[in-house]
Order: structure tokens, then C-alpha cells, then sequence
């Protein structure tokens, strides 16, 4: 049976606290990027509702064409003069 010396358990304890230090930067950088995820989606929220207006104000417009293409016609219709 092998037996553990006194730097196999130093070169253990080494590798450990290298591990945690790794683990402590990994999680500092996800925290930065989970940060900034959030600000990223906190802007998008702010502006869904700007879209929906802009898109509200464009059905309108479209309603207003569509309808001045079927009155205009029928206007023209309606006031040209019968001739028998």
C-alpha cells in the first residue's frame, strides 16, 4: 500500500487552493455576466413598450389608407354626373 508523504499532501493542499481561486474567478466573471444579461434584457423591457406604440400608430395609418382608397373611388363614383 502506498503511503502518503508529507509533500504529496502539500502538493494536494496546493492543487486545492488553486481550484478555489479558479472557482472564485469563474464565479466573479458569471456574476459580471449575469449582470449585465440583466441590464441587457432590463433595456429591451424598457422599449417593448415604445414598439408597441409605434406599431399602434401604424395600424392607424393603414386603417386611414385603406379606407381613404375605398372612399375616394366612391366619392367619384357617387358626384360624376348621369347622362341619359
Amino acid at each position: 500500500m502506498p503511503t502518503v508523504t508529507e509533500s504529496d499532501l502539500k502538493e494536494l493542499k496546493d492543487l486545492i487552493l488553486d481550484l478555489k481561486t479558479d472557482i472564485q474567478t469563474i464565479d466573479k466573471k458569471l456574476d459580471i455576466h449575469i449582470v449585465r444579461t440583466n441590464e441587457r434584457l432590463d433595456a429591451l423591457n424598457q422599449g417593448l413598450p415604445d414598439l408597441k406604440k409605434q406599431s399602434e400608430k401604424q395600424d392607424n395609418r393603414l386603417w386611414v389608407l385603406i379606407s381613404a382608397m375605398f372612399v375616394a373611388p366612391l366619392v367619384f363614383v357617387l358626384k360624376t354626373p348621369v347622362h341619359p
